[in-house]
C-alpha cells in the first residue's frame, strides 16, 4: 500500500515475492481473522501455487498459523514484531512523555496513530478521566478518511499522491451514515482541514462520538504521525470544544519540537 514517500525511495529492485507476503499479511489483518488458500488467492490475484508456496514460509516463520480445516490466520510472530516496532518508535515515546507531563485534555481520551496506506493504525492511547470516555485499543485499525487523526494526516498528501492512494477506489468504506463517501467529498474535507489546522470527525468513526485531531511532524517536516482526542458528543460546548483544539495543536506541537520537526 502506498504512504507518502513510499514512490520516491523506490530506488533499487523490489522481490515479487515478498511483495505477495506483504499482501497476504495485510488481507489478514483487515479480516476476516482467516482466509482459506482459495480466498486469498482470489482476493489478491495470485495464482494458487504461488499463495500456497508464500503462505507456507510465512507460517515457517510465524507470521501465519494454519487452522485444521486449512484455513489461515495471523501468527504470533506480528505481535512480536508489533512490540518491538511500537518500543522503537520516538513518536510513542515522545507522545507518552508529553501526555504523562501535561495536565490539558485530562478528562478526554487522547490517541497517538500512524497512517498505513489508506488506513490508521493506533499506536498509544491515554483513557481519560471522564467515566463517558471512548476506549481505543493498541493495533486498532481504522479506514483513514472516517477518522479525525487519518483526516488530518491525509491533509499533508499532495493531490498526487491522494490519487495514488486512492486509485480505483469509487465508493469509500463507510462506518456510519456520516462518513466520507468518496473522493470529491475527501477532498473538500482535507481543504478545510488545511485552512483549519486540525480535523474534525463527528460520528464518522461511530455515533455520538466527537474527535479532533492533528498532524505531528518528524525532525525533516514530514508526517511521523497524529493524535487525537476523543469525547462524546454534546459533553462540550463550542467553545470548550475550541479550546480543546488548540490545546489539542499545541499537544501535537510539542511531540514534534520533541521529534526535531522544524
Amino acid at each position: 500500500m502506498a504512504t507518502k514517500g513510499t514512490a520516491a525511495a523506490r530506488t533499487g529492485q523490489v522481490v515479487p515475492s515478498v511483495l505477495r507476503a506483504g499482501r497476504i499479511l495485510d488481507a489478514l489483518a483487515a479480516g476476516p481473522p482467516t482466509a482459506t488458500l482459495a480466498s486469498l488467492s482470489r482476493q489478491l490475484g495470485y495464482p494458487r501455487s504461488s499463495t500456497l508456496a508464500v503462505c507456507n514460509s510465512l507460517v515457517e516463520i510465524g507470521l501465519l498459523l494454519r487452522d485444521s480445516d486449512g484455513a489461515y490466520r495471523l501468527g504470533p510472530h506480528t505481535l512480536e514484531l508489533s512490540r518491538a516496532f511500537l518500543g522503537q518508535t520516538d513518536l510513542l515515546s515522545e507522545f507518552r512523555r508529553a501526555v504523562a507531563e501535561t495536565s490539558s485534555l485530562s478528562r478526554q481520551t487522547l490517541v497517538c496513530s500512524v497512517l498505513r496506506g489508506r488506513d490508521v493504525i493506533y499506536v498509544g492511547n491515554r483513557p481519560g478521566t471522564s467515566p463517558l470516555g471512548v476506549a481505543y485499543e493498541v493495533g486498532l485499525r481504522l479506514p483513514a478518511h472516517c477518522t479525525a487523526s487519518g483526516l488530518a494526516m491525509l491533509s499533508t498528501l499532495d493531490e498526487a499522491e491522494l490519487d495514488e492512494l486512492y486509485e480505483g477506489v469509487a465508493e469509500f468504506e463507510r462506518l456510519t451514515p456520516r462518513s466520507v463517501s468518496d473522493l470529491g467529498e475527501l477532498r473538500e474535507r482535507l481543504a478545510a482541514v488545511r485552512e483549519r489546522g486540525y480535523a474534525v470527525d463527528d460520528e464518522e468513526t461511530a455515533l455520538g462520538m466527537l474527535c479532533v485531531g492533528a498532524v505531528v511532524r518528524d525532525d525533516g517536516g514530514e508526517t511521523a504521525g497524529a493524535i487525537a482526542v476523543s469525547e462524546p458528543k454534546g459533553a462540550r460546548s463550542a467553545a470548550e470544544l475550541d479550546g480543546d483544539a488548540d490545546e489539542l495543536r499545541q499537544l501535537a506541537e510539542r511531540i514534534s519540537r520533541a521529534l526535531g520537526a522544524p
